[in-house]
């Protein structure tokens, strides 16, 4: 498995997602930053964007262009004729995209930083922090449904599908069952760190916040179901098109 990740970070050294892992999340603080500075919330407003939108539309953006990648290369014939297990491979590839994504949530928390010397916040810089990282693991197990969705059909299919969860989130998490609906998960994680609301606005004075760090757990452990569900149908596709 870390030998696919050797493999696949050379693969991308000379393509445009390697700029895009700060790009992105540069982009995103700038506009969210015009958008939201008269609110006097702007640090908060950019996790929120973030964790809402932006980082499920990233996960699916990368794993849609690491395939088109692949597919325009070798359509994943080098892969399949070579010796290594395809199941360990797939693993690989996955723990890939969640580096790649690591790398630009690091880069938010550095834009964040330097936002911290421009606009003073009711927030401190370690919960901004937490907040980001644990975002990241929260959307962990999007990264090998995309994966797996970009291989079978292509990238802006998998691009509908995040907006699709997204959206599909956004309407169920007002309702008592849609905690359970793992869309609903990036968005509930960090508003006790944030104290902001799913929907943007600051939290009332003396209002106290829901914990739901229980998200990472169910979002690791659904991250490793779906990680085994999409490298064991690469494994039998594999063989069944042997």
């Amino acid at each position: 498995m870390l030998n696919t990740l050797a493999i696949e970070k050379i693969k991308t050294k000379r393509t445009f997602i390697r700029q895009l892992l700060w790009l992105y999340p540069f982009f995103i603080t700038v506009i969210v930053l015009v958008l939201f500075a008269p609110t006097g919330y702007v640090i908060q407003s950019v996790i929120n964007q973030w964790s809402i939108i932006w980082l499920p539309l990233f996960l699916a953006l990368i794993a849609g262009l690491l395939d088109r990648h692949e597919k325009n290369s070798t359509d994943y014939k080098l892969i399949l004729s070579s010796p290594c297990n395809l199941f360990d491979y797939e693993l690989g590839r996955i723990l890939h995209v969640a580096v790649l994504t690591f790398i630009s949530s690091l880069f938010l928390i550095i834009f964040i930083a330097l936002m911290f010397l421009l606009s003073d916040s009711q927030i401190s810089p370690i919960s901004c922090v937490l907040a980001i990282l644990g975002i990241w693991l929260v959307n962990l197990w999007e990264i090998p449904l995309y994966i797996w969705f970009s291989r079978i059909t292509n990238m802006y299919v998998t691009i509908i599908l995040a907006f699709a969860g997204i959206f599909s989130g956004l309407a169920v998490n007002n309702y008592v069952l849609g905690k359970i609906w793992p869309f609903t998960w990036t968005e509930l994680f960090p508003v006790s760190l944030i104290k902001i609301n799913i929907n943007g606005l600051p939290l009332k004075a003396g209002t106290t916040a829901p914990n739901n760090y229980w998200t990472l757990i169910v979002a690791i452990l659904l991250f490793v179901l779906v990680s085994y569900l999409a490298a064991n149908s690469f494994r039998r596709q594999v063989v069944k098109n042997a």
